[in-house]
């Protein structure tokens, strides 16, 4: 409709709408359902000259926000987020006056990204100091597939009461009261347990060995009820003479592994092994039982409800059995990359560089 057919009444009902900050568009469907018919370019002619061409003293003012993404908030931003224990976004953008939405983006633009923190073990200097020393010539025996020639061991422990088949997430409206599925009750008691020696290989799995509750494992106790099976039974069966493959038997620093009596038998055996001196200390992110074959299967475990210890040890018998040589291939396969990172890293954590 052209500027001058508008109406005064018409063009009073535009002013109003406006004064009361509703938008061009919302204008035009208001005056529809009254009846009257105007285009949006003519309410926007009155908002942006209707004061000019009136000669009126009280113009209609466009006010526009503030563009939230300044240099000052984004510094803002950033100085929040980039300290050890950082605020949450919604905190962030409530102390600032600005959206959420705003804050994600600035963080997202700047390079930043949101992660997981993730549970590591405490490195003192003097580990960190080893770990740095080490890595880079534990790195170049294992560089170039060389790490195919050996056979990675450890021992864990498995609890009954960790294999409740409960997942540690739930989801519950606000309004619910009942709380209990929020917590996962521990039992003060001493859980029932017990310790499991393993290993894996580019050649397959040793045996698992389930070690007697109560029973302290010292040198004795490893070299008899441990190594003698595995020299005598895998690893026969997992690196054949036929196939001429000199292996190389890698353990940590457990004062069992360590011992002197333990160091004589390996020596009188003639087994090639990473040494106590040339293996890093605390290093559990660079053991691959560690970082990932125990971890998978305690998950497998913890997919169903294990009643009895009886019933566990079936349970990790027939996940063992059917964790696939690709899947352990894949971990061996890391195990070079992490034991080079921790090198680069000077020693230092490698989780988050991942």
């Amino acid at each position: 409709m052209p500027r001058n057919k508008i109406s005064d009444i018409v063009e009073g009902r535009i002013l109003q709408l406006l004064r009361w900050e509703y938008s061009q568009s919302l204008i035009v469907n208001i005056l529809k359902r009254d009846g009257i018919h105007v285009s949006q370019p003519t309410v926007s002619n009155v908002k942006q000259k209707i004061g000019r061409q009136r000669n009126s003293e009280s113009k209609i003012k466009i006010f526009r926000k503030k563009p939230s993404q300044t240099p000052s908030i984004i510094k803002k931003v950033i100085e929040k987020i980039d300290v050890k224990e950082p605020p949450t976004q919604r905190a962030i953008a409530k102390d600032l006056h600005i959206s959420q939405s705003t804050v994600s983006n600035i963080i997202k633009n700047s390079g930043f990204t949101l992660r997981k923190k993730q549970k590591v073990q405490k490195l003192t200097s003097s580990n960190v100091m080893k770990r740095g020393q080490r890595s880079f010539k534990l790195y170049r025996r294992l560089a170039r597939g060389r790490y195919k020639n050996f056979i990675t061991t450890d021992e864990t422990w498995f609890y009954l009461d960790e294999t409740s088949g409960r997942r540690k997430v739930c989801y519950i409206k606000k309004t619910d009261p009942d709380y209990d599925r929020m917590i996962i009750q521990q039992n003060t008691s001493r859980p029932k347990g017990f310790m499991v020696w393993g290993g894996v290989s580019s050649q397959g799995k040793t045996t698992l060995r389930f070690v007697t509750p109560g029973t302290k494992v010292n040198s004795n106790y490893y070299i008899n009820n441990v190594l003698k099976p595995f020299l005598t039974k895998d690893v026969p069966r997992l690196f054949r003479k036929g196939k001429k493959l000199k292996w190389i038997f890698h353990q940590d620093s457990a004062p069992s592994h360590t011992a002197k009596e333990t160091i004589k038998f390996l020596e009188q055996n003639k087994i090639h092994y990473i040494t106590p001196q040339e293996w890093m200390p605390a290093s559990l992110d660079a053991a691959p039982m560690d970082y990932s074959i125990w971890g998978h299967l305690k998950q497998q475990l913890n997919k169903t409800r294990i009643d009895s210890i009886e019933e566990l040890k079936k349970k990790i018998l027939y996940e063992w059995r059917k964790m696939s040589q690709t899947y352990i291939d894949k971990v061996l396969a890391s195990w070079p990359r992490r034991v080079l990172k921790i090198y680069q890293a000077r020693g230092s954590h490698i989780e988050h560089r991942l």
